[in-house]
């Protein structure tokens, strides 16, 4: 049995095929996991979806543009010009996809191989045991009958400093940021959410630059513009831009092999 870690997928299907096809899956031994950004603003959404639907125990965590779906869905947000996600909204398998995503963690640890999986980051203010924590608050609400109020509230960049008063969606919100869309935040956790590039702001760094309180070997993707390169031998970033026109990429947790495919094309300018 071999377990392939898969980078942000954004309805990149046909990429995901192939690279699947690279790591000779075998799909009678072998688990999936994915770092998040399953959909949007690739092209085959719902072929995506269904395709992770329909494996035996996927091990996911959800990225912005999931949860950005789950609003859009729910009516809460109109959407952006550049969502891909109409094929999932015009589909009968709908409400299947929307309850499958609410049902998935923010951060998924594994206690055999000890890698420990998320969409953005883990402030190095939070050890392993208190980000787990964390995540079940976000992803208790997520999976219960409030979700609504939840995703309603979600958008928006502050709190930008964790703080444990936090309360409400004030607390939710700031969780669900730290681990969906944290790229650049200070030594004291405070988030810098506008910034995509290399080009780090004025007294922020890369999350994974700070000691954290205990040793993660972590698996992340959402910042493409790293095209995999962290420095970090214990941080693996796996968002190498397949949606960008780059190319899909995989890790095989057990050996730390890493497998990629290019890109049929860019599917965002």
């Amino acid at each position: 049995m071999s377990t392939y870690v898969f980078g942000d997928i954004q309805g990149c299907f046909d990429e995901l095929q192939k690279l699947l096809g690279e790591c000779q899956y075998n799909k009678h031994k072998d688990q999936l996991w994915f770092v998040g950004d399953l959909i949007n603003r690739g092209p085959k959404n719902l072929e995506t979806m269904k395709f992770i639907l329909e494996l035996d125990d996927p091990v996911i965590v959800l990225g912005n543009h999931d949860l950005h779906f789950l609003a859009v869905a729910n009516n809460i947000h109109p959407g952006v010009e550049n969502d891909t996600i109409q094929d999932i909204l015009d589909s009968a398998e709908r409400k299947d996809i929307i309850e499958f995503l609410r049902q998935q963690k923010l951060l998924h640890h594994d206690t055999v191989t000890g890698y420990t999986m998320v969409h953005a980051g883990i402030p190095a203010i939070w050890d392993l045991q208190k980000a787990l924590n964390l995540a079940k608050e976000v992803e208790s609400i997520l999976a219960g009958p409030h979700y609504i109020s939840f995703l309603t509230e979600m958008y928006g960049n502050e709190p930008a400093t964790w703080t444990d008063n936090l309360t409400g969606n004030d607390r939710l919100r700031a969780i669900t940021n730290y681990f969906t869309r944290l790229r650049y935040c200070k030594s004291n956790g405070t988030m810098e959410l506008k910034h995509k590039a290399n080009l780090q702001p004025n007294g922020y760094a890369p999350w994974f630059d700070f000691p954290a309180e205990d040793s993660k070997e972590i698996l992340f993707g959402h910042w493409a513009a790293l095209d995999g390169v962290t420095r970090k031998e214990n941080i693996i970033a796996l968002d190498t831009g397949c949606v960008w026109g780059r190319t899909l990429t995989a890790i095989r947790l057990e050996d730390g092999k890493l497998f990629s495919t290019p890109a049929l094309r860019s599917y965002q300018l």
